[in-house]
């Protein structure tokens, strides 16, 4: 950092008129300093790091619960937004879950959770939870979805209530349904360019806040209790509906900054533009970065048709045909092998599943790995392999075909001497894997 010192010089009073050349010198001097020290803040500026947290999808419900999906979908919302343009943003996602490596948080601005909270929530693990408790002595942001601040009645020990302000124990009640929202905080950053609007989604009537964070309701609705009990089935529809705080900012003690939202059940309410709003704004404001007057906004495409009540999500329209030739495949070199990859989402020619190939080479093997957002199937087109999948292996040839379940892990191994080729496909265009690592990543 530059010190800037002013010295006064008393010069007896010859002549009191500078000339115009000497404050041209000086306007000069002093337009360098301030270019410098532009460029010195520029250069050391702090990048943003945004960490995004999900977890294994449930399994045959499509498109509800979906949290590696979800985190997929809010990782493309940041990089796509022109408020987040011009910044220089490092978005850290984990769409299975905690990482393995916990350092990967250590530099976190802020940190987004979507994942479910029941039965066993990832911060009842101690060491998850230490890390999370150092983050937030720090001030580190936080924002959290839908179940993920839902903790088990056994699970005290997670303060949430200093965290964010309020939580949920148990499955106290819950309820599905369509219902006008309301913008309680239009006044506060987080509520910037959001105006009223309609959404289907699941909301948790009760919330327990607290006095430990000042607290700011955000959005409100008026909605039913429809089900209730420690599991949350035991249906009751409760009439009237009531006014309730379905989203809030909350100011920690420390300064820290946090932001909840009861909704996102659905995968498709990643694709309404308020929520969208809300969530880019919640991520510059816990990371305490300005947020426009307008609010933050994303350029990515819908992926679901709006939700109707009692609907659930509706068949995606009938696109037309793409063709991609097999030169147009994406490549990514391996240590032992080769994938290509011929359509997914990413690559703009399916919304619903992702195909590709791996390559593995004589007596090279890929590493153990999982998917947490989908099913695979995997065909041996050629080659000789031996496939491992949970606790068992299987001898594989050309033909042979075998489906692996979402969440398990499993690699295959060359045990021939030619290259073993095979078609792999799975049911999500935004095929998650972990433990995979491509060269250069």
């Amino acid at each position: 950092m530059f010190t800037m010192r002013t010295e006064h010089r008393f010069n007896p009073p010859i002549a009191c008129v500078a000339s115009p050349r000497a404050f041209t010198r000086v306007a000069a001097v002093i337009l360098f300093v301030l270019v410098q020290l532009i460029f010195m803040t520029a250069a050391t500026a702090k990048p943003m790091t945004i960490v995004l947290i999900g977890g294994e999808t449930r399994a045959g419900v499509p498109a509800q619960h979906a949290w590696a999906d979800g985190i997929v979908q809010i990782e493309r919302l940041i990089n796509s937004s022109p408020q987040f343009a011009g910044r220089e943003v490092h978005v850290k996602a984990f769409p299975g879950g905690f990482p393995a490596d916990l350092t990967a948080l250590e530099d976190a601005d802020t940190v987004l959770l979507y994942f479910s909270g029941i039965p066993r929530h990832p911060l009842a693990d101690a060491a998850h939870r230490k890390v999370f408790a150092d983050l937030m002595a720090r001030g580190v942001g936080l924002i959290s979805l839908h179940q993920s601040f839902t903790v088990p009645a056994d699970s005290s020990d997670i303060p949430f209530a200093e965290w964010l302000g309020a939580t949920r124990v148990g499955m106290v009640d819950r309820t599905s349904e369509l219902t006008r929202v309301e913008i309680s905080g239009a006044s506060h950053a987080v509520g910037s360019g959001l105006k009223p609007f309609m959404l289907f989604d699941e909301f948790y009537p009760t919330i327990t806040f607290s006095g430990r964070a000042k607290v700011t309701p955000i959005l409100s609705a008026h909605i039913h209790v429809q089900s209730q009990g420690i599991a949350g089935n035991a249906f009751v529809f409760q009439e009237p509906s009531t006014s309730r705080v379905i989203a809030w900012a909350a100011e920690r003690a420390n300064g820290g900054r946090s932001v909840a939202f009861t909704g996102t059940h659905y995968l498709a309410v990643f694709d309404i533009p308020e929520i969208r709003t809300l969530l880019l704004n919640a991520v510059l404001w816990t990371a305490r970065q300005d947020v426009p007057r307008t609010g933050a906004t994303s350029t990515v495409p819908a992926i679901f048709p709006p939700l109707v009540e009692g609907t659930g999500p509706l068949p995606i329209p009938q696109r037309e045909a793409t063709l991609r030739t097999a030169a147009q495949a994406q490549r990514e070199t391996q240590p032992w092998g080769e994938l290509q990859w011929f359509a997914s989402r990413a690559l703009g020619n399916s919304t619903t599943m992702t195909v590709g190939r791996a390559i593995i080479r004589p007596g090279q093997a890929n590493p153990v790995h999982r998917h947490p957002n989908c099913d695979e199937i995997l065909q041996v087109r050629s080659g000789h392999i031996m496939h491992k999948i949970g606790d068992r292996e299987v001898e594989m040839h050309a033909g042979d075909i075998i489906t692996i379940p979402q969440g398990m892990a499993h690699n295959a191994r060359n045990i021939g001497t030619e290259d073993a080729v095979l078609d792999v496909y799975f049911s999500s265009a935004d095929r998650v894997a972990i433990g995979e690592q491509p060269i250069g990543e």
